[in-house]
C-alpha cells in the first residue's frame, strides 16, 4: 500500500527520467495521479465530516437551545387560545387609543426569531375584520420585538397627544361645524379636572379610550373602554363598574410585566409625558392601581357624530382637543 509521504518520493524521481525507463515513468505518473485523487477526496471528506458535524451541534443543539431560552409566541396561540393576541392588546389598549389585535400568524424564521403579521385595527378602521390582512407585521428577535411594517400607521404612538398647544381650538371648532351632520369623528380631549367614570358615560359621545388619573405615580396608562372586538371569556369594559375597571386596568398592567423585556423592547409610551426605558415604571404603576379606589380620567378620546361631538366641547370646556380620525359616516370602514 502507498503512504501519504510516498508522494514527495514519486515527485524527486519523476525530476530524474534519465535513471528510469519511459514505461516506468509512466507508471509513476498514474500512480502519482492516484495518490492525488486519494489526499484531495480525504481532504473533502474530512471538511465536510466537519460542516456536517458544525452544522448538526447548530440545529441539534443550539438552535432548540436559543428557542426554549428565549420568548416564543408560538405556543402561545396554540390551540385557540390567544394569549399572545391577549398580550398585545393588553399593550395597545394600554398605550394607544383605538388600536385591536384581531389575530395573529406567526412564522418561525430560527434561532430565537419570528415574524409576526398582526390582524390590526387602529384609530382609521371602525368595522372589524377578522383576520383582514393590514400589511403589519413585527418581528421578535430573543425576546425583543420590533413592528417592521406599518403602513397605514394604525400603531403609531402619539405622545403629545393631549399637548395643550397642539391645535388652535377656535379653528379647529370651525372646522367641525362645516362638517355633514353625516360625520363621524374621533377626537382626543384634555381637560383641568379629572371626571369620574359615571361622569365620562354621561357625555354626549362615547368614551373610547381613557388614560387612568394617579397623581401619585410617574406614568398614567390607559384603558380601552370600548373594543371594537371582544374575545371569549373577555371582560365587556363598557359593563364594568369602577372597581372592576380599575382591576382591569391592574390586570393588564401585570400581564405586560410577565415579559418585561418584550415591554421595553416594544416601548412604554405615555399618551402626555413621553416614553420611558425601564419597566419599573410601570411596577409602580401596578402597585399605585392596586389601591386605587376611584376610576377618574383627565385625558380620554371619544367618537360620535358632528353634533355629539360639539356638544361634548360645550359641555366640558377642553384644554386641548385634536382629530384622531374624521369619518363620511358611522357605517364607513
Amino acid at each position: 500500500m502507498t503512504r501519504p509521504d510516498d508522494l514527495d518520493r514519486r515527485l524527486e524521481d519523476l525530476g530524474a527520467p534519465e535513471e528510469a525507463s519511459m514505461q516506468h515513468a509512466q507508471e509513476e505518473l498514474l500512480a502519482l495521479e492516484k495518490l492525488i485523487h486519494r489526499r484531495v477526496r480525504s481532504i473533502c471528506l474530512k471538511t465536510l465530516l466537519a460542516v456536517a458535524i458544525c452544522a448538526a451541534l447548530l440545529f441539534g443543539l443550539i438552535h432548540p437551545l436559543i428557542k426554549f431560552s428565549t420568548f416564543n409566541p408560538i405556543p402561545m396561540e396554540e390551540d385557540g387560545r390567544r394569549d399572545f393576541t391577549a398580550y398585545l392588546n393588553a399593550y395597545f389598549g394600554t398605550m394607544t387609543p383605538y388600536v385591536r389585535i384581531t389575530g395573529t400568524s406567526i412564522k418561525d424564521t430560527g434561532f430565537g426569531t419570528y415574524d409576526v403579521t398582526l390582524y390590526t385595527l387602529g384609530p382609521q378602521n371602525l368595522r372589524a375584520y377578522m383576520n383582514a390582512d393590514s400589511g403589519v407585521h413585527m418581528a421578535i428577535r430573543l425576546g425583543k420585538a420590533e413592528v417592521t411594517s406599518d403602513p397605514t400607521r394604525k400603531l403609531i404612538h402619539i405622545i403629545n397627544r393631549f399637548d395643550r398647544d397642539f391645535l388652535d381650538r377656535s379653528r379647529l371648532l370651525t372646522e367641525l361645524e362645516m362638517l355633514p351632520s353625516s360625520a363621524y369623528i374621533r377626537l382626543s380631549v384634555g381637560l383641568d379636572a379629572p371626571l369620574t367614570l359615571e361622569e365620562l358615560r354621561a357625555l354626549p359621545a362615547e368614551v373610547a379610550w381613557a388614560q387612568v388619573y394617579d397623581p401619585d405615580v410617574e406614568y398614567n396608562g390607559g384603558v380601552n373602554l370600548a373594543p371594537a372586538v371582544l374575545f371569549n371569556k373577555e371582560p365587556v369594559p363598557r359593563e364594568l363598574n369602577e372597581q372592576e375597571l380599575i382591576q382591569y386596568y391592574a390586570d393588564n398592567l401585570e400581564l405586560l410585566l410577565t415579559q418585561p423585556e418584550l415591554l421595553t423592547s416594544l416601548g412604554i409610551h405615555s399618551a402626555d409625558k413621553g416614553t420611558y426605558l425601564k419597566a419599573s415604571v410601570m411596577e409602580e404603576t401596578l402597585a399605585s392601581a392596586r389601591k386605587l379606589e376611584d376610576f377618574r380620567s383627565q385625558n380620554f378620546c371619544v367618537q360620535g357624530s358632528r353634533d355629539e361631538i360639539l356638544a361634548l366641547i360645550d359641555q366640558t370646556a377642553p384644554n386641548s382637543l385634536g382629530v384622531e380620525h374624521i369619518f363620511l359616516t358611522p357605517l364607513s370602514d
